[in-house]
């Protein structure tokens, strides 16, 4: 707006008159500087990158840990970083964007949504990403405003139907993220963050009948899928199945037993199956700095078995 203003100055200007002399105005030199920035290529059109929707997902490496891993939709209760290990080696400027963010690395990766919009504006994975990105910076106004701009440009699209579930989640509107997660699955027949998403919350509520559906659907799809692995597992302790629980606990890797969610659960499982030591020893294993919201439980869980914390 201020460049039209200049212009506009600038003709009047050349259109006036003094004592019938024709007076030609040249810009000042403060005009000069504060436009000095600007270069031709700046108008030169640039050209638009198209949507696939194969960019909703990664391969390689980044593909194989688990679903998350392998979609651009974000899981609950909090997205994981080690499918970005590899994001160093590929060419996609989004990825590496949002592997930033992911990071924390916010400026660097919002920098790099900033440089690309003209090439990405009619993209509506950009808008999804560069979402994803707000909402890890706790933007959760500015996520919810490029999650709809990614809908406007694709209305069925799953990945920013499913994040705004997410956005649903975490403001405590769980009905609402039930219906996101719902629509996002059904318009997204590839996606299986949606259905882990609404496993999670159908676990929370002790629906185990509809959550294990859903995680036995996530494990015959993927079985690396590690967070649904867990899900099955979970189900089949609540139902008193723990040697069941065991055979899907024993296949996951040691770091991941590390994690409250998993190694807590294992150890009751060991326990309920009459595995008294092997029990403690995973509970002892499990990784206390990042006990969170299952501190609490962690602590009853020791009482039970014995151990020492």
């Amino acid at each position: 707006m201020r460049i039209l203003i200049l212009l506009a100055l600038l003709q009047f200007a050349s259109c006036s008159s003094t004592s019938n002399k024709t007076v030609e105005a040249g810009p000042s030199k403060g005009s000069i500087d504060e436009f000095s920035w600007i270069e031709n290529s700046d108008f030169n059109a640039v050209r638009e990158v198209p949507f696939s929707p194969r960019a909703d997902s990664f391969s390689g490496e980044i593909a194989k840990v688990d679903s998350l891993s392998k979609e651009s939709l974000a899981r609950v209760p909090e997205p994981k970083l080690e499918q970005f290990e590899q994001v160093e080696k590929t060419q996609d400027v989004l990825l590496v964007a949002i592997s930033s963010c992911y990071r924390r690395q916010f400026d660097k990766g919002m920098k790099i949504f900033k440089d690309n919009l003209r090439k990405y504006k009619s993209h509506p994975g950009y808008w999804n990403l560069m979402g994803t990105c707000f909402y890890l910076q706790g933007k959760i106004r500015k996520a919810l405003l490029s999650y709809n701009k990614s809908r406007d440009l694709k209305k069925n699209y799953a990945p920013p139907i499913n994040n705004i579930g997410v956005i649903y989640q975490y403001q405590g509107l769980e009905q609402k993220a039930l219906a996101a997660y719902k629509k996002a699955s059904e318009v997204g027949n590839f996606s299986m963050t949606p259905m882990f998403n609404m496993g999670q919350l159908y676990l929370k509520y002790n629906l185990i009948d509809d959550a294990k559906n859903i995680y036995e659907k996530l494990v015959r799809r993927n079985n690396f899928d590690k967070d649904a692995v867990n899900g099955l597992a979970t189900c089949y302790l609540k139902e008193g199945k723990a040697n069941a629980a065991i055979n899907l606990y024993a296949g996951l890797d040691t770091e991941f037993k590390k994690n409250p969610a998993v190694g807590i659960n294992y150890s009751v499982a060991l326990f309920s199956a009459g595995r008294q030591k092997d029990a403690r020893t995973i509970l002892a294993n499990v990784d206390t700095s990042k006990l969170n919201n299952y501190e609490s439980y962690y602590n009853q869980v020791l009482r039970k078995i014995g151990g020492t914390k």
